[in-house]
């Protein structure tokens, strides 16, 4: 692509119209990436960009305004429109809102260029009478090689063959002559679950012949698409072109107005967000601090269970997140004498509860609350904003030596379960209710005020015991709803020294040396549990598989993470009991976001070997927020070591196969991209102007009972975003929904028969100080829930998924922790 000029280039202003995809902020960040290389300017602080996208591009719903309003108020400002991608087809005008109305009124205009992407694509062929069919086959997440049929405006300078991503069910065919066919599929793509392939002349592009529409059924925003960039600033080139205002030497920086740019989703998010952290911030404690050492001689993973035992063994409330595999941070700490927050999205009621010991469990009420629907400036209230208020007013004085302590440094720990979608995800409506099977909240945070951080780094494992104290100069909160705020966090500096000092000292006086370990001392304290069960049996669930498929194959959705239950009855547990289940579970699937938290006096809790990462919040040497997601999609089995040196060779070989199969296969390939694409529009939602990227794409990562294939997707997050919005941004875990993830989760529902609570949803940390948080997706997970264990298994289905083969891997996954329990 040529260089910028030194003279500034002319500012489109687009209309960006979003059908409900989970792709569409990734064509926003194309269009920002074009706005900047205009500009003549080299360097762009993330506020100058943001300001630039801001006040050039809106992105409306299909269904945010009426169509008149669209006409009337926002295209008078507009130079180009974008119409995106989307479930469904154009023809039914939930699936289109008023993208029918405003290719209609282009054609008739013919002032604005447009560009289509497959469902706008196929919105413009049927606008002019072409037919809408299912494909030979859907082809979703597979690239195919376009050929470019004739010269043509949008692919200047791309070369004919060039790779694209494709994810549709649908095609155009039977073009009427008003429009010119500019590009077809070349090659093949595979149409089955055996690998067979067949070949693909689809059309892929189309436009009109005398007039400024365009449409491309593949995906130009995609990572694996080549030229997409390409594309989109030829569509700028051709907007520069033929507009009405570059004719009329209108002003080359004419801007959306105020009123226009608050009209738009990305805009009306932030200023909610923003808002509320200004109001709300309060560096309410300061940290304290101290190291010891255990040398480099030390197992991290068998260190963090004796750790954990001698300073929480007899804890009735114990707070556990585990590296179990010794690869990260564990943090020890307890629910005990501090602030528990629960919710329960039915009744929309906020509980916090103070748990104490005395002869057994007992706990106040502290504050409870019912959620309004909106505040009293009319903005709308969830249990996320709620939370990020409380997160905003417990936060500790960041220091310089926050820079040297782990990620977590006091703070939130606990759990937002996957029924939260409901408050969180755009265009989602509940489609009935199902039954609750559980008593556990479906939110539940603690505030960690004191605690134990093991890691390893260069000088081998070592600790941090750590702790809150107020701060003298601020005062009681003056708020009724949160006074319980004021019980938070040590009273003194001597306070909060003897406790750190007790803590150092029983760590010091420990043997950390011996080979006994806890699980072997409770080998024997187990609870009877009987046999795990699905709570959908196999031929049902096979079933379930072929219905997804149907829905897959009609374009109702890309991908489809289907799950199922697998429960068994179990005698009540102490916490005793419970943390040697867990015990047994670490040693059996060691994993870097284990997790124990345990509810004594409900005697249930969640007990988590989770292998992915959710979500990451760092701040890099700048001080900036980069968050990163890491999803996991494709799985295989994999079989355990050999005790025989001799057998070895031959594991190894076969251990190898495994992850090249896994690796080669198209249909896993398909599905991790897809979840990809997927998370990258969802971080552009909170990112600072066009900067996401992937650094590592569909790379094996191995565990000791599975292979899986794990991408990694880091972007700059914008200052306003805090811990508890990003989470709600990206929220549920694309992993664990399909894409496009708004379609996908109403799906879900009416193909599975329960609610998935704490499964699927994410669990982690928000800490009080540095600005760090992170969070795992919900799976290899036992919920206790008093006399039942819960676990939840499932797999992303797409057109090429073989059913049996689906039902073996959620067999896989739930294996992975069954034995231990």
């Amino acid at each position: 692509m040529p260089a910028p000029s030194n003279e500034d280039q002319w500012l489109p202003r687009t209309l960006v119209v979003d059908n409900y995809d989970s792709y569409t902020y990734n064509l926003v960040q194309l269009l920002t990436k074009v706005l900047l290389q205009c500009k003549s300017q080299d360097i762009f602080t993330p506020k100058q960009s943001d300001l630039l996208v801001h006040s050039h591009i809106v992105v409306i719903r299909n269904d945010q305004y009426k169509w008149t309003t669209v006409r009337d108020r926002i295209l008078p400002q507009i130079d180009n429109i974008v119409i995106s991608p989307g479930p469904g087809s154009p023809d039914i005008p939930e699936d289109f809102g008023i993208c029918g109305e405003l290719l209609q009124y282009a054609k008739e205009k013919q002032q604005w260029p447009v560009l289509g992407v497959c469902l706008g694509h196929q919105g413009i062929g049927v606008m002019f009478g072409a037919r809408i069919q299912r494909g030979s086959v859907p082809v979703h997440g597979q690239i195919s090689k376009i050929e470019i049929l004739e010269d043509d405006e949008l692919f200047a300078g791309i070369p004919s063959g060039f790779n694209a991503v494709r994810y549709h069910s649908l095609v155009l065919e039977d073009v009427p002559p008003e429009l010119k066919i500019i590009a077809r599929a070349q090659g093949s793509v595979v149409c089955n679950s055996n690998g067979d392939e067949m070949p693909s002349r689809e059309i892929m592009a189309v436009r009109l012949n005398d007039g400024p529409l365009w449409g491309v059924q593949f995906h130009p925003e995609s990572v694996c698409s080549e030229h997409g960039l390409r594309i989109v600033k030829n569509f700028i080139d051709i907007t520069s072109k033929r507009c009405v205002y570059i004719a009329c030497n209108k002003d080359k920086e004419a801007r959306l107005s105020m009123e226009v740019a608050n009209m738009s989703v990305l805009v009306q998010d932030r200023l909610m967000w923003t808002q509320r952290n200004q109001t709300n911030s309060q560096q309410r404690f300061e940290l304290l601090s101290r190291k010891v050492l255990f040398g480099d001689s030390i197992d991290s993973a068998k260190l963090g269970e004796q750790l954990f035992t001698l300073i929480h063994g007899k804890d009735s409330m114990p707070v556990w997140l585990d590296s179990s595999d010794g690869s990260g941070m564990s943090v020890l700490a307890s629910a005990l004498d501090t602030a528990t927050i629960q919710y329960h999205r039915t009744q929309r009621q906020v509980t916090v509860q103070q748990y104490f010991q005395s002869e057994q469990i007992g706990s106040t009420c502290t504050y409870s609350a019912v959620l309004p629907a909106h505040d009293e400036n009319g903005i709308a209230v969830s249990f996320w904003t709620w939370m990020q208020q409380i997160v905003d007013q417990t936060r500790a004085v960041d220091s310089t030596q926050s820079k040297q302590l782990p990620g977590f440094q006091c703070g939130w720990i606990g759990y937002f379960g996957y029924e939260l979608k409901s408050e969180c995800l755009a265009g989602y409506h509940q489609s009935g209710a199902k039954p609750d099977n559980a008593s556990l909240p479906d939110a539940q945070m603690t505030f960690v005020d004191r605690c134990i951080v093991l890691q390893t780094g260069d000088e081998g494992a070592h600790a941090y015991v750590m702790a809150l104290v107020k701060r003298s100069d601020i005062g009681s909160s003056e708020d009724n709803c949160c006074c319980w705020l004021d019980s938070l966090g040590f009273d003194s500096r001597s306070e909060a020294r003897k406790w750190i000092s007790d803590k150092v000292r029983a760590i010091e006086q420990a043997d950390f040396t011996s080979s006994s370990t806890a699980l072997q001392q409770n080998h024997n304290n187990r609870p009877a549990i009987k046999a795990l069960q699905p709570t959908v049996q196999r031929s049902a669930y096979l079933q379930a598989i072929g219905q997804a498929q149907k829905l897959i194959t009609a374009g109702e959705s890309y991908e489809i993470c289907l799950t199922n239950e697998f429960q068994a009855r179990v005698d009540p547990m102490n916490a005793s009991q419970a943390q040697a289940m867990y015990r047994r579970m670490r040693q059996h699937s060691p994993a870097p976001y284990g997790a124990f938290i345990w509810i004594g006096g409900q005697q249930s809790g969640v007990l988590s070997c989770s292998p992915e990462r959710f979500l990451r919040i760092q701040r890099d040497a700048d001080g900036h927020a980069v968050a990163e997601m890491k999803p996991i999609k494709g799985t295989c089995r994999r079989q355990p070591p050999p005790l025989e040196e001799s057998a070895y060779a031959a594991w190894k070989a076969d251990d190898d196969h495994r992850q090249q199969v896994l690796k080669e296969s198209v249909k896993e390939r398909a599905e991790n991209l897809m979840i990809v694409d997927l998370v990258r529009h969802d971080l552009n939602a909170i990112a600072w102007g066009g900067q996401v990227d992937v650094p590592r794409l569909i790379a094996i990562e191995s565990f000791r009972r599975v292979h899986q294939l794990v991408s990694t997707i880091r972007a700059r997050v914008r200052e306003h975003v805090g811990a508890v919005a990003a989470v709600a941004h990206c929220f549920p875990p694309g992993s664990m929904t399909g894409a496009p993830k708004p379609r996908s989760v109403q799906l879900i529902e009416s193909l599975e028969v329960r609610e998935r609570g704490v499964y699927s949803g994410v669990l982690g940390y928000i800490s009080a100080a540095g600005g760090c948080s992170d969070w795992s997706v919900v799976i290899r997970t036992a919920v206790v829930d008093n006399e039942r264990v819960r676990v939840g298994a499932g797999g992303a289905l797409t057109f090429l998924s073989q059913p049996a083969a689906e039902w073996n891997e959620i067999e896989t996954k739930v294996h992975s922790i069954a034995p231990a329990l």
